[in-house]
């Protein structure tokens, strides 16, 4: 489901503010310790996380690649690339925001007090999409859970955040140069 937001700024937003409100009453309802010191360090651990993410997911990309062949691979990633590759790069940039929003609600309030294994689950569900992304939205749980142990690893929100929001721009940016070199493909003869 949040794979589909993300395509609509306002449905974004709206979910930025619902995850965002959510999140932070529930911590606060409840008393959950949250860390949310900001340093050079912590973006720099941000900065790692994103790449860890993006490791992950090149890594699932090339057994696919190995295992299934370059066409199932490509259409896989046409599958969800296809819902933004028309996306303005000021919503490419909110979706970043809203990744952080997400690791408010899934990391500081549900992992802070029910555990990672909750917020993973919860996190790999929110991320379930349609039949055209099945196989992607699998990918949320194992996605939820190298999040869910960037933040028990680092003690700090601001590094899931990061890594969550660095993460998806850099996902949504690849999508859009995946899906340009997909079109120049159909045009060439």
């Amino acid at each position: 489901m949040l794979f589909y937001v993300k395509k609509s700024l306002a449905l974004e937003l709206c979910v930025l503010m619902l995850l965002a409100a959510l999140g932070a009453g529930g911590i606060n309802a409840l008393g959950v310790s949250v860390n949310l010191a900001f340093s050079p360090i912590v973006l720099a651990w941000g900065v790692a996380g994103a790449f860890a993410s993006a490791a992950w997911n090149g890594s699932v990309q090339l057994g696919y690649l190995i295992f299934k062949g370059r066409g199932y691979t490509d259409a896989l990633v046409e599958s969800l690339a296809k819902y933004f590759v028309h996306a303005p790069w000021y919503v490419i940039l909110i979706g970043g925001a809203t990744a952080g929003a997400e690791e408010v609600f899934f990391r500081g309030f549900l992992q802070g007090q029910f555990g990672i294994l909750l917020a993973t689950f919860a996190f790999g569900v929110a991320h379930r999409g349609g039949r055209d992304i099945r196989v992607v939205s699998l990918w949320a749980f194992p996605q939820g859970l190298l999040l869910g142990l960037i933040y028990a690893l680092s003690g700090n929100m601001w590094v899931s955040m990061l890594a969550h929001g660095f993460f998806d721009i850099g996902g949504f940016t690849y999508f859009r140069w995946f899906m340009r070199g997909r079109s120049e493909l159909k045009i060439a003869p």
